[in-house]
């Protein structure tokens, strides 16, 4: 199991994001917390992720690479094994 914690405004920089790119689509269900993350959902988030940087564009476009969120999203797509 998985686990990622998402404040208020992780899930409202999602929420703006949307369905515009597959990252943040597959974050959709998520809530502001702590989230369990079960292996087959984490590795939908991966694969997810994956498919947003075929062709050598960045892992979570629209959202700022500087930012906390990024950063947790890079940290849980690297620990998916």
């Amino acid at each position: 199991m998985y686990q990622l914690e998402l404040t208020e405004n992780d899930i409202k920089t999602i929420a703006f994001v949307g369905n515009r790119y597959q990252w943040s689509s597959v974050l959709q269900n998520m809530n502001a917390g702590n989230n369990d993350i079960p292996e087959h959902i984490a590795w939908d988030i991966k694969s997810s992720i994956e498919a947003d940087m075929e062709g050598g564009h960045d892992a979570f476009p629209m959202l700022d690479t500087r930012s906390e969120l990024c950063d947790k999203l890079y940290n849980l797509y690297q620990s998916i094994i």
